[in-house]
């Protein structure tokens, strides 16, 4: 036969050629030295191995009740084994100390930002050294590591991993993960925001929020870590519990870090940890260790049970999604840290806090936020960064807009500096630009208050509103210069050419629509 006669008969007849594979398979089956099994029984393993010469020279002359029972024991005494068999101290994998492992599961240590001069296999290699021992051996559980605290975390049995940079192999220099391309693995998560109280040893502070999506809309959401993780059953001896610790050292120091060069984690939070821990993220991949057990027969003729350690991705894609395909597990639960938008997450955490602080709040409605049904971004700078509205683009949305007031937002200044509204009462002549007015050259040219415009503010429930009766001008500084609402008030001013001399290091520009 030619070899295109081949190809011709797979098109032709796929079950012709699936029956001559499964044949080639078991001719290979029946002259193996080792076959991989599923049930430790007699009874299950007797029929994959009864026609192969080297096992049934290993059992001898034996009836099948006899070969069973050989293999029964056989299991039991691997079993008894296992159960024997010592757990791996989580310390030892590093052997460099318990606050070594700490530091490197919040991202804190040389493995995670690198040493000069020092090659990872050089300051890492016990880390390979040991997998292949971990392959069949159980490790323990770090609960040392607050990280991985069983009695005050970990209710959920998830942890997850979060990595935000990638590590260069050559020469240590750590980037971030969007500009990384040392790894086969991309960014699969957006950072929503950090719970500072639930990690406050990993972020050093001990309450308070961290945002790192707005809110708004899901166009401005970007992929900024790799997230993965895995979970474990409630039974004590399923493979997800006992080898959970397995997992955990696959998933981070292993496969993340030595293989595929990932460090560092969001700021403020853990890089690994139970996921209670973790920072909230729209979406995490998921891991599972499965358990590969052999039947081989040596040189002089025994027969050896043989249990191997491999990991692979869970059935179902997402984190969240393995986790509730078991009904006793709490899938809304895992849903609020692992969430699969950034956007509905921030907006239902503002959402509660305005109703806790007796505020009113809507998508977009934070005190720090425009809402963006009635104002237009023009630029942001820091936290509330927005690109800039092209000159034709300014000058179609101040037309439109109905009452010709401009709004400066900012984070970072003072009280009665906030929220600061301009209303516009002359127009604006060709000469005057006025969007680069408000960035940097705040003048009195075309710009004076009382004359071509009115300046006021409001408290930050949007209830009060004070009207600003002082100005003075600046053609090297931004809106509103030294402005206030009787005097002088200094260092409020905006700019996007000087960084130092102001408090106005976030805040955004808007027209009324």
């Amino acid at each position: 036969m030619k070899a295109g006669d081949f190809f011709y008969l797979v098109l032709l007849y796929p079950t012709l050629v699936d029956c001559a594979s499964h044949r080639a398979l078991r001719r290979k089956q029946k002259n193996s030295h080792s076959i991989a099994f599923q049930e430790c029984s007699g009874n299950s393993i007797l029929p994959l191995i009864q026609d192969n010469p080297h096992f049934s020279k290993a059992l001898g002359d034996t009836d099948q009740d006899t070969a069973e029972a050989i293999i029964d024991e056989l299991c039991n005494d691997h079993h008894r084994s296992l159960q024997d068999q010592l757990e791996i101290p989580f310390s030892s994998v590093t052997a460099r100390g318990r606050q070594f492992d700490k530091n490197y599961f919040d991202g804190g240590t040389n493995w995670n930002m690198g040493i000069d001069g020092t090659s990872k296999e050089t300051s890492a290699g016990r880390i390979a050294a040991v997998a292949s021992a971990l392959s069949s051996h159980q490790l323990e559980w770090p609960s040392y590591i607050v990280n991985f605290d069983d009695t005050n975390s970990c209710q959920l049995r998830t942890a997850m991993c979060c990595f935000t940079k990638g590590q260069d192999p050559v020469t240590g220099v750590v980037s971030n993960i969007q500009d990384f391309t040392e790894t086969s693995f991309q960014a699969n998560a957006d950072v929503c925001m950090v719970n500072l109280d639930k990690s406050p040893q990993a972020g050093h502070v001990k309450r308070g929020k961290t945002y790192y999506s707005d809110g708004r809309n899901t166009e401005l959401e970007t992929k900024d870590a790799y997230c993965t993780g895995f979970s474990w059953s409630e039974n004590l001896d399923d493979v997800s519990t006992k080898y959970r610790a397995n997992t955990l050292f696959h998933i981070s120091m292993l496969n993340g870090f030595y293989n595929n060069n990932l460090v560092g984690g969001v700021p403020g939070a853990p890089m690994c940890a139970c996921v209670e821990q973790m920072p909230v993220v729209s979406h995490a991949n998921c891991v599972k260790p499965v358990q590969t057990r052999r039947l081989a027969v040596s040189k002089d003729d025994r027969l050896l049970i043989d249990a191997s350690l491999d990991f692979v991705a869970c059935d179902e894609e997402s984190l969240v999604s393995e986790y509730g395909s078991d009904a006793a597990n709490d899938r809304e639960e895992l849903s609020k840290i692992i969430t699969g938008s950034c956007v509905d997450s921030v907006d239902n955490d503002l959402t509660q806090q305005s109703f806790q602080s007796g505020q009113s709040y809507k998508r977009g409605d934070a005190w720090w936020f425009a809402d963006e049904d009635k104002w237009t971004p023009i630029v942001g700078k820091g936290f509330l960064y927005y690109p800039e509205m092209s000159s034709d683009d300014f000058k179609l949305a101040f037309d439109a807009s109905s009452t010709k007031v401009i709004r400066r937002i900012c984070k970072s200044c003072k009280p009665s500096h906030r929220d600061v509204y301009y209303k516009r009462i002359t127009s604006v002549p060709d000469s005057l630009d006025l969007v680069e007015t408000l960035k940097d050259s705040f003048t009195s040219e075309n710009n004076l208050l009382g004359v071509d415009f009115t300046m006021y503010s409001k408290d930050k429930y949007g209830t009060t509103t004070t009207q600003w009766e002082f100005c003075n001008y600046s053609g090297t500084h931004g809106f509103p210069f030294e402005c206030g609402p009787d005097e002088a008030v200094p260092q409020q001013w905006s700019s996007f050419t000087i960084s130092s001399g102001t408090y106005a290091k976030d805040f955004a520009f808007y027209i009324e629509k």
